[in-house]
């Protein structure tokens, strides 16, 4: 009898692709402005790439970034430490993280220590530079680097709960592209440009006025497929151009880095 025949080869998966990440933070620091301060981290999760920008390791006040650090802490704590968070709680974080309410961000705040926040973050997930604000009650003024934020996101994708992920990222997802304050928070990783053509960003957005004629305007979330790459792009921007323009640079920034990413 003749021999059976063999199975056919299973075929090799294709090489995955190194320096990305790395190509990524180069784009972003060509395109910005010279008077614009740039921090930049970007993470490949697939190959463990981690590239920081020039300042990537400075510190930013955090504006609405600083939702995210408090809400995570909060989740945290509620898994290991039993704290108590209610169904109108869930809601103040749904407020906080989409629309970006910063009313509900003072709530939170003020109900689970949200100056305590940086420090226990930071201790869970050995930050180098988040640190709480100076001022009473600024929550804005938490800071934070770019390389910091890039850690704190491939925490929540990694290592948190699948229940507290799906959470966090289906409350920034769901982010309208105008904000509770009216702002346009459609910029950067939320901007038409790459929002609309498919990739997927899931960001959480920051702005805020003005500290040494200086605008802060961040974007910092997750795109690709599985949510490979995640992306901290930090701003100071002269307040002399406008928030038109500002939004403008962060957005042409943030697509010459997600191009740099396929």
């Amino acid at each position: 009898a003749p021999a059976p025949a063999a199975p056919p080869a299973t075929p090799e998966p294709p090489p995955v692709e190194r320096g990305l990440a790395q190509a990524a933070v180069n784009a972003a620091q060509e395109q910005a402005a010279s008077a614009t301060q740039l921090g930049v981290a970007v993470l490949d999760r697939t190959t463990g790439e981690l590239a920081v920008g020039d300042r990537g390791h400075e510190r930013f006040y955090t504006a609405s970034l600083a939702k995210l650090i408090v809400i995570v802490d909060v989740l945290d704590r509620r898994r290991t430490e039993g704290l108590k968070v209610t169904d109108a709680d869930l809601k103040l974080f749904e407020r906080a993280l989409g629309p970006s309410d910063d009313s509900a961000m003072s709530a939170l705040w003020e109900k689970f220590d949200g100056p305590g926040a940086p420090a226990r973050v930071s201790a869970r997930l050995d930050l180098e530079g988040t640190a709480a604000p100076k001022r009473f009650g600024q929550w804005g003024e938490v800071e934070v680097t770019a390389a910091d934020y890039a850690t704190l996101w491939k925490y929540v994708l990694d290592d948190m709960p699948a229940a507290d992920r799906e959470l966090l990222t289906t409350d920034m997802a769901a982010a309208p592209s105008t904000a509770k304050d009216g702002f346009d928070q459609g910029f950067g990783l939320l901007s038409s440009e790459i929002r609309g053509d498919g990739t997927g960003a899931v960001a959480k957005q920051g702005w805020m006025c003005c500290f040494s004629g200086q605008y802060y305007l961040h974007s910092a979330g997750v795109l690709g497929p599985e949510n490979r790459f995640v992306v901290v792009l930090l701003t100071r921007q002269p307040r002399t151009k406008g928030w038109p323009a500002a939004r403008s640079e962060q957005t042409g920034i943030a697509t010459k880095a997600v191009a740099a990413l396929r």
